[in-house]
């Protein structure tokens, strides 16, 4: 009997230890270049009617906000050249807005001057380069266009 308990409780750590050993990663570097974005929308804040449910510490409620997207459609996409070119309205204020990119890289890099995808800045120039990155090291500088219509 006790030779059966302590081949049980051996087998059982074995188990366990086993268990243990570390994962293999999945590689995605073996899907090659994946660089490139889907589409590409601009947004804004927009001060909503309501108010959140949460409180500052002086008990006054917390503004709510929400984002509002500017673009028309679908990002027209060249992906031989790497250009994005997103329309908007002709009424769009672009000091106060800022890009969503939608890609498959690994990584969206501004490049020179170029505001942070995401963040709410100055798009008034209208044209912006980003760097995508891809996990096998593959890289494309998209110029991302703002036309306004």
């Amino acid at each position: 009997m006790k030779k059966q308990s302590m081949l049980l409780y051996i087998l059982v750590l074995a188990g366990i230890l086993s268990s243990c050993e570390p994962r293999i990663d999945f590689d995605e570097a073996q899907w090659g270049d994946t660089a490139f974005i889907t589409n590409v929308n601009v947004f804004t804040l927009q001060v909503a009617e309501h108010e959140l449910q949460e409180f500052y510490e002086s008990g006054e409620l917390t503004p709510a906000r929400r984002r509002l997207i500017l673009s028309t459609g679908n990002a027209e996409i060249e992906n031989e050249n790497f250009t994005a070119t997103v329309r908007v309205p002709a009424s769009a204020d672009l000091t106060r807005a800022g890009i969503i990119i939608n890609h498959q890289s690994m990584r969206v890099e501004p490049v020179g001057d170029t505001p942070v995808a995401g963040i709410i800045s100055d798009l008034s120039e209208k044209n912006f380069v980003y760097k995508l990155v891809s996990a096998d090291g593959t890289t494309h500088d998209w110029l991302v266009r703002i036309v306004q219509e």
